[in-house]
Protein backbone atom coordinates (compact mmCIF):
# COMPACT_ATOMS: atom_id res chain seq x y z
CA UNK A 1 0.00 0.00 0.00
CA UNK A 2 2.06 2.95 -1.28
CA UNK A 3 -0.14 5.51 0.49
CA UNK A 4 0.43 3.95 3.92
CA UNK A 5 4.16 3.71 3.35
CA UNK A 6 4.40 7.32 2.27
CA UNK A 7 2.55 8.53 5.37
CA UNK A 8 4.93 6.48 7.51
CA UNK A 9 7.91 8.17 5.87
CA UNK A 10 6.38 11.58 6.52
CA UNK A 11 5.86 10.72 10.19
CA UNK A 12 9.40 9.43 10.59
CA UNK A 13 10.85 12.49 8.84
CA UNK A 14 8.88 14.68 11.25
CA UNK A 15 10.35 12.80 14.20
CA UNK A 16 13.89 13.14 12.88
CA UNK A 17 13.54 16.85 12.18
CA UNK A 18 12.01 17.70 15.55
CA UNK A 19 13.52 15.25 18.00
CA UNK A 20 16.44 17.47 18.99
CA UNK A 21 14.31 20.44 20.10
CA UNK A 22 11.54 18.47 21.83
CA UNK A 23 11.96 16.29 24.90
CA UNK A 24 8.56 14.64 24.44
CA UNK A 25 8.77 13.90 20.74
CA UNK A 26 6.25 11.05 21.02
CA UNK A 27 3.46 13.28 22.33
CA UNK A 28 4.26 16.00 19.79
CA UNK A 29 4.13 13.51 16.92
CA UNK A 30 0.90 11.93 18.16
CA UNK A 31 -0.73 15.37 18.26
CA UNK A 32 0.67 16.43 14.88
CA UNK A 33 -0.63 13.38 13.01
CA UNK A 34 -3.60 12.51 15.24
CA UNK A 35 -2.33 9.01 15.97
CA UNK A 36 -1.90 7.03 19.18
CA UNK A 37 1.28 6.97 21.27
CA UNK A 38 1.77 3.21 20.60
CA UNK A 39 1.68 4.00 16.87
CA UNK A 40 4.32 6.71 17.33
CA UNK A 41 6.58 4.36 19.26
CA UNK A 42 6.43 1.89 16.39
CA UNK A 43 7.87 4.59 14.14
CA UNK A 44 10.51 5.44 16.74
CA UNK A 45 11.41 1.74 17.05
CA UNK A 46 11.84 1.69 13.28
CA UNK A 47 14.24 4.64 13.45
CA UNK A 48 16.15 2.95 16.28
CA UNK A 49 16.50 -0.22 14.19
CA UNK A 50 17.88 1.90 11.33
CA UNK A 51 20.39 3.41 13.80
CA UNK A 52 19.07 6.90 13.18
CA UNK A 53 17.72 7.39 16.70
CA UNK A 54 18.93 6.20 20.09
CA UNK A 55 17.90 6.60 23.71
CA UNK A 56 20.11 8.66 25.98
CA UNK A 57 19.48 9.78 29.56
CA UNK A 58 15.85 8.72 29.35
CA UNK A 59 15.01 10.49 26.09
CA UNK A 60 15.23 9.78 22.40
CA UNK A 61 17.92 11.64 20.45
CA UNK A 62 19.43 11.51 16.99
CA UNK A 63 22.16 8.94 16.77
CA UNK A 64 25.40 10.57 15.74
CA UNK A 65 28.65 9.21 14.45
CA UNK A 66 32.04 10.78 15.04
CA UNK A 67 35.14 10.41 12.89
CA UNK A 68 38.56 11.75 13.80
CA UNK A 69 41.60 12.24 11.57
CA UNK A 70 45.06 13.46 12.54
CA UNK A 71 47.72 14.88 10.24
CA UNK A 72 51.32 15.97 10.56
CA UNK A 73 52.06 19.26 8.78
CA UNK A 74 54.87 18.79 6.29
CA UNK A 75 55.77 19.70 2.71
CA UNK A 76 53.73 16.83 1.25
CA UNK A 77 50.48 17.53 3.13
CA UNK A 78 47.79 19.05 0.89
CA UNK A 79 44.15 19.87 1.48
CA UNK A 80 42.93 18.32 -1.79
CA UNK A 81 44.65 14.99 -1.07
CA UNK A 82 43.13 14.85 2.43
CA UNK A 83 39.70 15.74 1.05
CA UNK A 84 39.74 13.13 -1.70
CA UNK A 85 41.15 10.31 0.42
CA UNK A 86 39.63 10.83 3.87
CA UNK A 87 36.92 13.48 4.09
CA UNK A 88 34.91 13.49 0.85
CA UNK A 89 33.27 10.12 1.51
CA UNK A 90 31.41 11.51 4.53
CA UNK A 91 29.51 13.94 2.30
CA UNK A 92 29.01 11.82 -0.83
CA UNK A 93 25.32 11.10 -0.14
CA UNK A 94 24.32 14.72 0.49
CA UNK A 95 22.68 16.98 -2.13
CA UNK A 96 25.04 18.51 -4.67
CA UNK A 97 24.71 22.07 -3.36
CA UNK A 98 25.54 20.89 0.16
CA UNK A 99 28.52 18.86 -1.05
CA UNK A 100 29.88 21.92 -2.83
CA UNK A 101 29.64 24.02 0.33
CA UNK A 102 31.47 21.37 2.33
CA UNK A 103 34.15 21.02 -0.35
CA UNK A 104 34.70 24.77 -0.38
CA UNK A 105 34.71 25.15 3.40
CA UNK A 106 37.03 22.25 4.11
CA UNK A 107 39.60 23.12 1.44
CA UNK A 108 39.77 26.77 2.53
CA UNK A 109 40.13 26.13 6.25
CA UNK A 110 42.44 23.13 6.00
CA UNK A 111 44.72 25.06 3.64
CA UNK A 112 44.81 27.96 6.12
CA UNK A 113 45.90 25.55 8.84
CA UNK A 114 48.70 24.20 6.64
CA UNK A 115 50.03 27.53 5.42
CA UNK A 116 49.34 29.96 8.27
CA UNK A 117 49.23 28.08 11.57
CA UNK A 118 53.00 27.56 11.89
CA UNK A 119 52.10 24.43 13.82
CA UNK A 120 52.98 20.77 13.55
CA UNK A 121 49.64 18.98 13.69
CA UNK A 122 46.09 19.29 12.38
CA UNK A 123 43.06 17.38 13.67
CA UNK A 124 39.76 16.99 11.82
CA UNK A 125 36.63 15.86 13.70
CA UNK A 126 33.39 15.10 11.85
CA UNK A 127 30.06 14.64 13.66
CA UNK A 128 27.12 13.56 11.55
CA UNK A 129 23.52 12.51 12.06
CA UNK A 130 20.45 12.21 9.90
CA UNK A 131 19.78 15.95 9.59
CA UNK A 132 22.98 17.82 10.46
CA UNK A 133 26.74 17.52 9.95
CA UNK A 134 29.53 19.45 11.63
CA UNK A 135 33.26 19.53 11.08
CA UNK A 136 35.98 20.99 13.28
CA UNK A 137 39.55 21.64 12.15
CA UNK A 138 42.08 22.41 14.88
CA UNK A 139 45.84 22.96 14.94
CA UNK A 140 48.58 23.53 17.50
CA UNK A 141 50.15 26.54 15.83
CA UNK A 142 50.63 30.20 16.67
CA UNK A 143 46.92 31.03 16.84
CA UNK A 144 44.97 32.86 14.14
CA UNK A 145 44.22 36.01 16.14
CA UNK A 146 47.80 36.32 17.35
CA UNK A 147 49.02 35.91 13.77
CA UNK A 148 46.70 38.65 12.50
CA UNK A 149 47.64 40.92 15.42
CA UNK A 150 51.33 40.59 14.56
CA UNK A 151 50.85 41.05 10.81
CA UNK A 152 48.70 44.18 11.06
CA UNK A 153 50.47 45.57 14.15
CA UNK A 154 47.30 45.63 16.22
CA UNK A 155 47.19 46.52 19.90
CA UNK A 156 45.33 43.41 21.03
CA UNK A 157 44.39 40.02 19.61
CA UNK A 158 40.71 40.97 19.93
CA UNK A 159 41.31 43.63 17.27
CA UNK A 160 41.80 40.79 14.80
CA UNK A 161 38.05 40.11 14.90
CA UNK A 162 37.43 43.37 13.04
CA UNK A 163 39.88 42.41 10.29
CA UNK A 164 38.19 39.04 9.77
CA UNK A 165 34.81 40.68 9.18
CA UNK A 166 36.08 42.87 6.33
CA UNK A 167 37.22 40.33 3.78
CA UNK A 168 40.21 40.90 1.47
CA UNK A 169 42.47 40.92 4.52
CA UNK A 170 45.25 38.37 4.57
CA UNK A 171 48.58 37.87 6.31
CA UNK A 172 50.09 36.60 3.04
CA UNK A 173 49.04 38.71 0.02
CA UNK A 174 51.33 36.82 -2.35
CA UNK A 175 49.37 33.56 -1.94
CA UNK A 176 45.95 34.48 -0.56
CA UNK A 177 43.20 36.98 -1.37
CA UNK A 178 41.84 37.14 2.19
CA UNK A 179 38.38 36.08 1.02
CA UNK A 180 38.44 32.49 2.29
CA UNK A 181 37.39 32.81 5.93
CA UNK A 182 35.04 35.69 5.09
CA UNK A 183 32.96 33.61 2.69
CA UNK A 184 33.22 30.34 4.59
CA UNK A 185 31.71 32.12 7.59
CA UNK A 186 28.73 33.14 5.42
CA UNK A 187 28.18 29.75 3.77
CA UNK A 188 27.49 27.61 6.84
CA UNK A 189 24.59 27.57 9.30
CA UNK A 190 27.05 27.55 12.20
CA UNK A 191 30.57 28.94 12.05
CA UNK A 192 33.01 29.61 14.86
CA UNK A 193 36.71 30.27 15.32
CA UNK A 194 38.22 29.82 18.77
CA UNK A 195 41.79 30.83 19.56
CA UNK A 196 43.48 32.11 22.69
CA UNK A 197 40.17 32.35 24.53
CA UNK A 198 38.68 34.60 21.84
CA UNK A 199 35.62 33.50 19.88
CA UNK A 200 34.62 34.69 16.41
CA UNK A 201 31.14 33.62 15.29
CA UNK A 202 28.49 31.75 17.25
CA UNK A 203 28.90 28.73 19.46
CA UNK A 204 26.35 25.93 18.96
CA UNK A 205 24.48 25.16 22.16
CA UNK A 206 24.67 21.42 21.57
CA UNK A 207 27.79 19.46 20.67
CA UNK A 208 29.95 22.47 21.45
CA UNK A 209 33.29 21.68 19.74
CA UNK A 210 35.30 23.47 22.42
CA UNK A 211 33.73 21.58 25.31
CA UNK A 212 33.93 18.24 23.50
CA UNK A 213 37.50 18.64 22.28
CA UNK A 214 39.84 16.26 24.10
CA UNK A 215 43.03 17.84 22.82
CA UNK A 216 44.69 21.21 23.28
CA UNK A 217 44.57 23.48 20.27
CA UNK A 218 45.78 26.94 19.30
CA UNK A 219 43.04 27.50 16.73
CA UNK A 220 39.80 25.60 16.20
CA UNK A 221 37.43 26.30 13.30
CA UNK A 222 33.94 24.81 13.54
CA UNK A 223 31.50 24.55 10.62
CA UNK A 224 27.97 23.13 10.74
CA UNK A 225 25.33 22.71 8.06
CA UNK A 226 21.90 21.10 7.69
CA UNK A 227 22.07 18.10 5.39
CA UNK A 228 19.04 19.32 3.42
CA UNK A 229 20.12 22.97 3.15
CA UNK A 230 18.86 24.72 0.01
CA UNK A 231 21.60 27.36 0.15
CA UNK A 232 23.98 27.64 -2.79
CA UNK A 233 27.49 29.03 -2.84
CA UNK A 234 26.69 31.31 -5.78
CA UNK A 235 23.88 33.02 -3.88
CA UNK A 236 26.27 33.73 -0.99
CA UNK A 237 28.89 35.25 -3.27
CA UNK A 238 26.28 37.30 -5.13
CA UNK A 239 25.18 38.98 -1.89
CA UNK A 240 28.56 40.68 -1.80
CA UNK A 241 28.57 41.84 -5.42
CA UNK A 242 27.28 45.20 -6.62
CA UNK A 243 27.25 44.84 -10.40
CA UNK A 244 29.04 41.73 -11.65
CA UNK A 245 27.76 38.51 -9.98
CA UNK A 246 30.56 36.86 -8.01
CA UNK A 247 32.74 39.99 -8.01
CA UNK A 248 33.60 40.57 -4.34
CA UNK A 249 33.26 44.36 -4.17
CA UNK A 250 30.78 44.77 -1.32
CA UNK A 251 31.23 44.14 2.39
CA UNK A 252 29.48 44.66 5.70
CA UNK A 253 31.49 45.39 8.86
CA UNK A 254 30.03 45.10 12.40
CA UNK A 255 31.40 48.20 14.13
CA UNK A 256 31.17 46.62 17.59
CA UNK A 257 34.21 44.51 16.68
CA UNK A 258 36.27 47.70 16.98
CA UNK A 259 36.88 46.53 20.57
CA UNK A 260 36.31 49.88 22.26
CA UNK A 261 33.67 51.23 24.62
CA UNK A 262 33.90 54.76 23.20
CA UNK A 263 34.29 55.34 19.47
CA UNK A 264 35.38 58.97 19.44
CA UNK A 265 38.76 59.37 17.73
CA UNK A 266 39.97 59.56 14.15
CA UNK A 267 42.52 56.81 14.81
CA UNK A 268 39.70 54.45 15.82
CA UNK A 269 37.85 55.33 12.64
CA UNK A 270 40.95 54.70 10.52
CA UNK A 271 41.37 51.28 12.11
CA UNK A 272 37.86 50.39 11.00
CA UNK A 273 38.38 51.88 7.54
CA UNK A 274 41.72 50.18 6.89
CA UNK A 275 41.44 48.11 3.72
CA UNK A 276 37.88 49.15 2.92
CA UNK A 277 39.02 51.29 0.00
CA UNK A 278 39.31 47.98 -1.90
CA UNK A 279 35.50 47.76 -2.08
CA UNK A 280 32.92 49.63 -4.14
CA UNK A 281 30.29 49.45 -1.40
CA UNK A 282 30.81 49.33 2.36
CA UNK A 283 28.04 48.94 4.93
CA UNK A 284 28.92 49.68 8.55
CA UNK A 285 26.61 47.95 11.01
CA UNK A 286 26.16 50.08 14.14
CA UNK A 287 24.10 47.51 16.03
CA UNK A 288 24.80 47.73 19.81
CA UNK A 289 26.72 51.01 19.37
CA UNK A 290 25.13 53.68 21.59
CA UNK A 291 27.39 56.65 20.91
CA UNK A 292 30.08 57.88 18.50
CA UNK A 293 32.15 61.07 18.62
CA UNK A 294 32.20 63.91 16.09
CA UNK A 295 35.78 63.25 14.98
CA UNK A 296 35.08 59.52 14.55
CA UNK A 297 32.00 60.19 12.42
CA UNK A 298 33.73 62.91 10.39
CA UNK A 299 36.65 60.63 9.50
CA UNK A 300 34.36 57.86 8.27
CA UNK A 301 31.52 59.74 6.57
CA UNK A 302 33.25 62.87 5.22
CA UNK A 303 37.03 62.42 5.04
CA UNK A 304 37.07 58.81 3.79
CA UNK A 305 34.50 59.36 0.97
CA UNK A 306 36.35 62.47 -0.18
CA UNK A 307 39.63 60.53 -0.36
CA UNK A 308 38.01 57.41 -1.86
CA UNK A 309 35.31 58.57 -4.29
CA UNK A 310 34.98 55.08 -5.83
CA UNK A 311 33.87 53.58 -2.50
CA UNK A 312 30.41 54.33 -1.12
CA UNK A 313 30.00 53.98 2.63
CA UNK A 314 26.67 53.76 4.45
CA UNK A 315 25.40 52.93 7.92
CA UNK A 316 22.72 50.56 9.16
CA UNK A 317 21.17 49.82 12.56
CA UNK A 318 22.27 53.17 13.96
CA UNK A 319 20.26 54.54 16.88
CA UNK A 320 18.93 58.11 16.80
CA UNK A 321 21.95 59.67 18.50
CA UNK A 322 24.48 57.84 16.31
CA UNK A 323 22.52 58.65 13.14
CA UNK A 324 22.42 62.32 14.05
CA UNK A 325 26.20 62.36 14.39
CA UNK A 326 26.54 60.57 11.04
CA UNK A 327 24.20 63.05 9.35
CA UNK A 328 26.15 65.94 10.81
CA UNK A 329 29.38 64.58 9.30
CA UNK A 330 27.78 63.91 5.90
CA UNK A 331 26.28 67.42 5.73
CA UNK A 332 29.41 69.26 6.83
CA UNK A 333 30.55 71.69 4.16
CA UNK A 334 34.09 73.08 4.23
Amino acid sequence: MPGVRKRGEVIRDFILNNITENENIAALTAHQFDISLPAVYKHIDRLVSLKLVTKKSGRFVLQSKRYTYNYRINASLSEDFVWENDIKKHFSMLPENVRRMWTYGFLEIFNNAIEHSKGGNIRVVIDENRIFTSLAISDNGIGIFKNIKTKFKLLEEKDALLELTKGKRTTDKTRHSGQGIFFVSKVFDDFMIVSGGIIFGSSPEKNNPVKTSKTKFSTLVYMGLANNSTRKIKSVFDKFSTEIPGDFDKTMVPVHFANSDDLVSRSQARRILSGLELFKEVILDFKDITYIGQAFADEIFRVFPNMNPNTSITAQNANTEVQQMINRAINTKL
